[in-house]
């Protein structure tokens, strides 16, 4: 037989639907052949019984025979058990009537060899005793008065098993039938069970990275395929939601990334057409050295944002004092704050939680720096550290005076280069990019933690950031003037 044939046939027998026949058949069987000797030797059981108490009430009758007439007249009592065993002479029944020591007093002519008997135990206080052809129920006399005495009826058992054999014969044809059916019972059940598995296969065979709106069919039956339907459906929901985003995001990057590159390709095309004087190249040359730190802002922050998205638990963490990293940060933009003439608070508990120290202090700059460069001169940006809803967590605001969000660019607020109005850096000497917000969100993740946003027009916009908190805070000793809050000029 050809190699491949081979593989093939192998291959065909590793298959679910070939398995599935194979355990089908195999319970089928086993089923019906434990039913079917269930079936035999419980009538044989049934049989043995019917039959002892038949013998015990035949051997109940002589032993009040033996009992009535013992003292008066015992050939009436022979003359009985041979009446006895005269009118089951068709049956072959055989009779015996025994002393105290189990010697005969008197037997019928078709009473078996002794070494043949044996005793099988009891049933209903009466002895029974028999052999592999037959069977018989011993009944015993004692009563005051009379010596101890023993009756015992008995028959053969060749009618037990002529009838288990026509029970056999009767159900040969039919598990043989039931062996015949049974795969192909078993090959219809594996094709209905695997059909929904085959329309799964099909479906994703299908899927391509660049066609992905394509679902399994989910039939409503509420079993374990429709529940993995419904799982993959969801999968699929999110690798195109991710893969989405993924061409949206380098679609994006590659427009952040071309401007800056067309404006130094411009400068140096200026720059080489003609000769120029020194001021002249000088000037060309701070406008190229601008456009490169706005090129290497933007390609730090994609790398950052993407350090960011990779964070996980497994991540190196360790205990940061956020109180101690917040007051930090503050005094850092003083300078800024005092040169724009904004005013910079801080309100501030002790609050310790498990995570970058790195991240968490670019979370907390990106929030800062955001609020006063949107916040007009004489406003205020008050950064407060406070215990959250729920007591194991803690909140950090960023709250500013500034020009505020609308209300329909506040859910896209975190969305990658998302700016939500070009006139909001009219003035802003540094050119933002739409990077920042989507870093603060990847940390957040990324610490277990949820970012919000609050926001109205013209009266400011306020970022609540939550964390778990890795014990519970402590409030800080009030500062001068009876508040919790530093200012910060």
């Amino acid at each position: 037989m050809p190699h491949s044939t081979l593989k093939r046939i192998a291959n065909t027998l590793r298959t679910l639907r070939v398995r599935l026949t194979v355990w089908n058949t195999v319970v089928v069987l086993l089923t019906v052949l434990v039913a079917m000797f269930a079936v035999r030797e419980g009538l044989r059981f049934y049989l043995l019984l019917e039959t002892d108490e038949v013998l015990e009430a035949e051997a109940s009758e002589l032993l009040l025979a033996v009992e009535e007439f013992y003292n008066d007249d015992q050939e009436q009592i022979i003359a009985e058990m041979k009446r006895k065993a005269e009118a089951h002479r068709k049956s072959d029944w055989f009779i015996r009537w025994l002393d105290e020591k189990h010697q005969d007093r008197w037997h019928s002519e078709n009473v078996p060899d002794e070494p043949q008997t044996r005793f099988l135990g009891s049933i209903s206080g009466h002895s029974v005793w028999g052999s592999s052809i037959h069977r018989a129920i011993e009944v015993e006399l004692n009563k005051p008065g009379l010596p101890r005495q023993y009756v015992r009826v008995g028959t053969p058992i060749q009618f037990v098993d002529d009838d288990v054999n026509r029970l056999t014969r009767i159900l040969a044809p039919v598990g043989l039938a039931i062996f015949l059916l049974a795969p192909l019972g078993g090959l219809l059940l594996a094709e209905r069970a695997i059909e929904p598995l085959q329309e799964i296969i099909h479906t994703t065979e299908r899927l391509r990275p660049s066609h992905l709106d394509e679902r399994l069919v989910v039939r409503g039956v509420g079993d374990e395929l429709d529940q993995l339907a419904i799982k993959i459906n969801t999968f699929l929901d999110v690798i195109a939601t991710h893969l989405q985003k993924n061409r949206e995001f380098v679609a994006n990057a590659a427009h952040e990334l071309r401007s800056p590159l067309t404006a130094i390709q411009s400068l140096v095309e200026v720059t080489l057409e003609k000769p120029r004087g020194s001021a002249e190249y000088e000037e060309l040359l701070f406008q190229i050295n601008d456009e490169c730190r706005h090129l290497a802002q933007v390609v730090n922050q994609l790398l950052q944002l993407t350090q960011s998205e990779a964070l996980t638990a497994d991540s190196r963490q360790e205990l940061v004092a956020l109180d101690e990293l917040t007051r930090k940060s503050v005094e850092m933009f003083e300078p800024v704050a005092e040169e724009r003439h904004v005013k910079l608070k801080l309100t501030s508990m002790e609050a310790r939680v498990l995570g970058n120290p790195r991240e968490l202090r670019q979370l907390l700059t990106n929030l800062i720096d955001n609020a006063i460069k949107f916040t007009p001169a004489e406003g205020t940006v008050h950064v407060s550290l406070t215990r959250g809803d729920n007591p194991r967590f803690v909140a950090l605001k960023v709250q500013d005076t500034g020009i505020g969000i609308p209300p329909e660019s506040l859910g896209r607020v975190f969305d990658r280069f998302y700016q939500v109005d070009k006139s909001r850096q009219r003035g802003i000497e540094t050119r933002g990019n739409g990077l920042g917000l989507s870093i603060c969100q990847s940390i957040v993740a990324a610490h277990h933690g949820t970012v919000t946003v609050e926001s109205k027009l013209g009266s400011g916009t306020t970022f609540t950031v939550t964390l778990p908190m890795a014990r519970s805070p402590v409030v800080m000793p009030e500062v001068a003037g009876g508040t919790s809050s530093r200012p910060f000029h």
